[in-house]
């Protein structure tokens, strides 16, 4: 079996992609081939190798805008990259794509559509990048993180659409470590109320402002803080004791399991992540995502009583509170773990790769 995957730009659309990818191989062993294509320039192009997949970059970018100055020469890269893609589906005799869902898989459904390859696309918000709904009808399997996601595509093509979930690698299906000791790996005190704070590796700069003002209040109301500031936040230089400051958390499953509480932003990965482990959680969309998927994926999470929603112009005043007011009453804290546990679809990858193996199997057979 040959599979083609495009997927990739941010952490959030290819790793989806690398986790059913490991399932299909764990089904599939030794005979499937897997090629991946993706931006030279991106996170694919260094993780997809480390992996020990094939990877072929193509000169496809996002759009920008009309007068950004890659616009015109967008075209040309569409085309180019078709060229390429049809190029690699014939020489590897590609029975089946799996396509992440951003810019980079285009002229991958494209290529699809004109040699009547089966394609599988993952959507990993409750709303639609605007990829997929432009490639919805080519798909023959479209894999939603949310069942509230049909709502924004057409009727008829509702019945391609399984709602699975997103797609989380086996190995950040966490069995989570003793709440105490994870504490005291962080060097914080074990019986001390936590609160777990992090915007990916890069850091969330708005968060991190609004917690460095806010790190008096945190010591005065015993709550201790394992911080992830991210690679370009400045290290502050007064900590009060009890707050923990990393530039990364290799080891998240301690992290999640210290936190009485989690506040963070709202990717379909990290909603994915919190609802498999269980956490309560403050979710804080990053108001620049080109759709606004974040705020969707953070309300739905909202209505199911899993999370509270904070939009970043109200965190000035709210998110300190926020958080006490939940930290102070346990009962709310379990109530919203139970809730996050019941939107858990830890099964994803593995039933998108049994309908990967499907929809191949059926185009060779």
């Amino acid at each position: 079996m040959n599979i083609l995957v495009a997927a990739g730009g941010t952490g959030g659309d290819l790793f989806p992609a690398v986790a059913v990818i490991e399932q299909l191989q764990k089904l599939i062993d030794k005979d499937l081939s897997v090629t991946f294509v993706g931006n030279p320039n991106r996170i694919e192009a260094t993780v997809v190798p480390e992996l020990n997949y094939e990877f072929f970059p193509i000169s496809i970018t996002g759009f920008k805008g009309l007068t950004h100055r890659s616009t015109p020469l967008l075209p040309l890269r569409i085309v180019s990259s078709i060229v390429k893609v049809r190029a690699i589906c014939k020489k590897k005799k590609i029975d089946a794509i799996l396509c992440g869902g951003t810019y980079i898989s285009f002229p991958v459904g494209i290529v699809a559509k004109q040699l009547n390859i089966p394609m599988m696309l993952l959507e990993p918000n409750v709303l639609p990048g605007k990829t997929n709904k432009l490639l919805a009808k080519r798909a023959t399997t479209i894999i939603l993180a949310f069942e509230q996601s049909k709502k924004y595509f057409p009727i008829e093509l509702h019945n391609r659409m399984l709602a699975f979930g997103n797609p989380v690698r086996e190995s950040m299906v966490m069995t989570l470590p003793n709440k105490a000791s994870a504490r005291v790996k962080f060097g914080l005190h074990p019986d001390k109320p936590s609160v777990f704070v992090f915007g990916g590796s890069l850091g969330a700069h708005s968060i991190n402002n609004i917690i460095e003002n806010s790190l008096e209040k945190f010591a005065q109301n015993n709550i201790q803080l394992i911080w992830q500031i991210g690679n370009t936040y400045p290290q502050p230089k007064y900590l009060p004791e009890g707050i923990m400051v990393r530039r990364f958390i290799d080891d998240m499953a301690s992290a999640y399991s210290a936190a009485d509480l989690v506040v963070c932003r709202a990717g379909g990965g990290t909603v994915a992540e919190l609802t498999n482990v269980g956490k309560p959680s403050i979710l804080i969309p990053l108001p620049t995502a080109t759709n606004n998927e974040q705020f969707y994926n953070a309300r739905i999470l909202e209505e199911g009583g899993a999370s509270k929603l904070l939009t970043n112009d109200i965190l000035k005043d709210k998110l300190f509170t926020t958080i006490q007011e939940l930290i102070q009453n346990p009962k709310i804290l379990i109530d919203m773990s139970n809730s996050a546990k019941l939107q858990a679809k830890p099964d994803a990858a593995y039933s998108a790769a049994l309908e990967l193996k499907r929809i191949a199997t059926k185009a060779t057979s």
